[in-house]
C-alpha cells in the first residue's frame, strides 16, 4: 500500500512540475508569436495551472497519509521535515494566488492583471524545488 501511495506522491510531483514548465514554455513562445498566435497560446497556461493544482492536491493527500502509514504520525518525523512543510505551504499559497489571478482575468477580461504571474510562477517553482531538496535530505 505504501508503495502505491509513494508512486502517487511522485505522480503529483511530476504533475506539479509539468504544469509549471508547460506554462513557462508556452508564455515564452507567446511573447514572440504573432498577435493571433499569442492569443491562442495564452489560453494554455490556465490549463497547465490546473494540472499543477491537481498535482499539489495529490501531493497533500498522499503526503498526509504517508506521514501516518510510514512514520506513525508527525511527531515521529525529523525536525527538518517542517522546513519542507514551510516550502509546501508557500507553494500552496502561491498556487491559490495564481488561480485567483486567472479568475480575475476571466471575470474582468483584463489580461494586464496577469503581470504578477511573472513573479508568482518562478517563486512557485523555487518553492517546489526547495521543498523537494529538503525532502531528499530528510527522507534519504
Amino acid at each position: 500500500m505504501n508503495v502505491v501511495l509513494l508512486f502517487l506522491h511522485f505522480v503529483g510531483l511530476v504533475m506539479g512540475f509539468a504544469g509549471g514548465i508547460g506554462s513557462a514554455v508556452t508564455m515564452r513562445f507567446a511573447s514572440g508569436a504573432s498577435a493571433e498566435g499569442a492569443a491562442a497560446l495564452k489560453r494554455l497556461p490556465p490549463a497547465f495551472a490546473k494540472i499543477s493544482a491537481y498535482g499539489l492536491v495529490i501531493l497533500w493527500i498522499t503526503g498526509l497519509i504517508l506521514i501516518w502509514s510510514v512514520y506513525g504520525g508527525p511527531q515521529n518525523l525529523p525536525g527538518l521535515f517542517w522546513l519542507k512543510i514551510v516550502f509546501v505551504l508557500i507553494l500552496t499559497g502561491l498556487n491559490g494566488w495564481h488561480h485567483a489571478i486567472y479568475a480575475q482575468i476571466r471575470r474582468t477580461g483584463d489580461p494586464s492583471r496577469g503581470e504578477r504571474l511573472k513573479i508568482i510562477g518562478p517563486a512557485s517553482g523555487l518553492s517546489a524545488l526547495l521543498a523537494m531538496a529538503v525532502a531528499v535530505i530528510v527522507f534519504n
